[in-house]
């Protein structure tokens, strides 16, 4: 099963050959080529990344039917020392994917009723990096998709990976999961370096030959038929809603186990891996036969 995190990395490389960068801006004045991501994606080819700036207005919902990368600056960007012009994150409304191959990176789902939803039969969906406050849910036939390095509240009953309909050969790793977790329907995959500091039950809803290994979290799920591997029980209780933020570093409790370790761990702001445009200065006009300057700031973490 540890096999399956080199999807993560094969995907990644798939859409950056010959791929066009979309740069989508709502923040007044902004220079970007489009302002709404729905005009990114009518644009949009397979293969390509559709980027979003920083803005203190979210972009509303989204439904992606291309095999395309998603893709926004972070959270937590300020804390970090990464400032971005129209605010600290890209937020959106809920994100529906009609497509398989889509990589979903760096962005903030407020609110317990926006969810990522992997609609039937769409493989090989990566969901990383992100900071969702509702739920993961993979439709049937849904299989192979990579669910890595993203900070999960999962407000109240909103709080499962899966869906109503059988899925299989997930990577569930390194996540950081507030609440309790419902792995629900889900079938063949590997779970392991999550820390998982919810005060209920972890329930394992219809699932089968599920591998769990160097987890951190307060039980073990009780009504499993699963694989379990060197796990480790959470002796601190936190107060998560007040530990979200600059904190949040304090669950590090183990160097062998949870978010914070192995080969791939938690990266603290979400910043994507890939390069995100910070700023981009483009002038209007230029003389006829002069050259064109165009100021362009990145940041990149790996």
């Amino acid at each position: 099963m540890r096999k399956t995190i080199v999807t993560l990395v094969a995907l990644c490389a798939a859409m950056a050959v010959n791929a066009t960068v979309l740069r989508v801006s709502n923040v007044s004045g902004s220079t970007a080529p489009y302002s709404t991501v729905q005009a990114a994606l009518d644009a949009a080819t397979e293969g390509d990344t559709i980027m979003l700036d920083a803005s203190g207005k979210d972009y509303g919902g989204i439904t992606i039917k291309k095999r395309i990368a998603l893709i926004g600056p972070g959270y937590w960007l300020q804390n970090n020392g990464i400032i971005q012009e129209g605010g600290s994150y890209a937020s959106v409304n809920g994100i529906t994917v009609e497509a398989s191959g889509v990589i979903i990176c760096g962005l903030y789902l407020p609110g317990y009723n926006n969810r990522i939803n992997v609609k039937k039969g769409n493989t090989n969906v990566v969901i990383k990096r992100n900071y969702i406050e509702g739920s993961i849910f993979i439709d049937s036939n849904s299989d192979r998709c990579v669910i890595h390095q993203n900070f999960l509240m999962m407000h109240d009953y909103m709080n499962c990976i899966g869906n109503s309909g059988s899925s299989s050969y997930h990577q569930i790793t390194n996540n950081i999961i507030r609440s309790e977790i419902i792995f629900y329907d889900l079938h063949d995959s590997y779970i392991a370096y999550n820390t998982i500091l919810g005060k209920g039950e972890i329930k394992t809803n219809y699932s089968s030959n599920l591998t769990f290994e160097k987890n951190i979290w307060y039980q073990q799920p009780k009504n499993a038929t699963s694989n379990f591997s060197d796990n480790i029980i959470a002796e601190t209780n936190f107060d998560l809603d007040k530990q979200i933020d600059k904190d949040v570093k304090a669950m590090n409790l183990s160097s062998t186990h949870g978010a914070f370790a192995g080969d791939s761990p938690y990266v603290l702001s979400g910043v994507p891996s890939a390069p995100v445009i910070e700023d981009l200065v483009v002038p209007t006009t230029v003389e006829y036969g002069s050259n064109m300057n165009v100021t362009i700031k990145l940041n990149i973490q790996k």
